[in-house]
């Protein structure tokens, strides 16, 4: 059994910081337009296992995917999520390409993670450029506080393409929503150029509600050079209220190979 769905994706970034969501520097890359957001592609793949196993998923269950290829605005992206019992096999695709791919599990393994350490904020204005040295392994990004309000929910719902009634018009918060947090953290401790998000990990722990404070907490666990690419991995967790809600990895290509090639020419 498997279940299909069509929607129209959406670039939610193309006033970012991150121009790689811009249509003038994509195309520097060799892209045809801005890259929608994997945090987006991630929401739209994660539609599934919410409708499958309904809140439940949202309180215990796992997820992994891992973005090959750009979704662009306007794309038909097609979402086929392949029924596998405890498992969801997950496919995205556009343009008659393969997208996306995943896995959600409807039970996460394992004991929860140990809570990870905080730091100040570092000042926007004056942050270090993205490197191996200022993104360590060990590195601990400042740690940012915000309210969630289910407002600012339905918005994202929209945006994501998500059916409103499954978090309950926003009042509950959307596992892409708490994922983006993780560019955000990221981007708030270091200078980037254009980057693109490759790859997460989730597990979530517990519902994030409309007027809880939502608390995003990241440590550097790997930093690389692949394929002529810089890749910093990081773990995070999303807390409501001092309450786990999700926990992750997060992989990006922060410096990718052609803008090494153009520094070092």
């Amino acid at each position: 059994m498997s279940l299909t769905r069509t929607i129209s994706a959406l670039n939610t970034a193309t006033t970012s910081e991150n121009k790689i969501h811009d249509d003038e520097v994509a195309s520097r890359f060799g892209f045809t337009g801005g890259l929608v957001p994997g945090v987006d592609v991630f929401a739209y793949l994660a539609h599934a296992p919410v409708l499958h196993w309904g809140q439940s998923w949202l309180t215990s269950g796992a997820m992994r995917a891992r973005f090959g290829k750009p979704v662009y605005d306007g794309d038909d992206a097609t979402i086929v999520a392949e029924d596998k019992g405890d498992t969801l096999g997950l496919l995205l695709t556009a343009r008659g390409e393969i997208c996306a791919t995943g896995e959600a599990r409807r039970l996460a393994t394992g004991p929860a993670p140990k809570p990870l350490p905080t730091a100040p904020l570092v000042n926007r204005e004056t942050r270090p450029k993205a490197s191996m040295e200022t993104m360590a392994v060990g590195t601990v990004f400042g740690t940012t506080r915000e309210p969630y309000t289910a407002e600012l929910g339905r918005k994202h719902l929209i945006n994501a393409r998500e059916d409103l009634a499954l978090f309950d018009d926003g009042a509950i918060c959307n596992p892409g929503y708490m994922l983006r947090r993780a560019n955000y953290i990221l981007a708030g401790h270091v200078r980037l150029g254009p980057w693109i998000h490759v790859e997460s990990e989730i597990r979530l722990h517990g519902l994030l509600h409309d007027g809880e404070t939502l608390e995003t907490r990241a440590v550097v666990t790997e930093n690389v050079e692949k394929n002529g690419h810089l890749i910093v991995t990081f773990d995070f967790q999303v807390l409501a209220d001092e309450r786990l809600a999700m926990s992750g990895q997060h992989w990006a290509i922060y410096e990718p190979r052609q803008v090494r090639e153009k520094t070092n020419a």
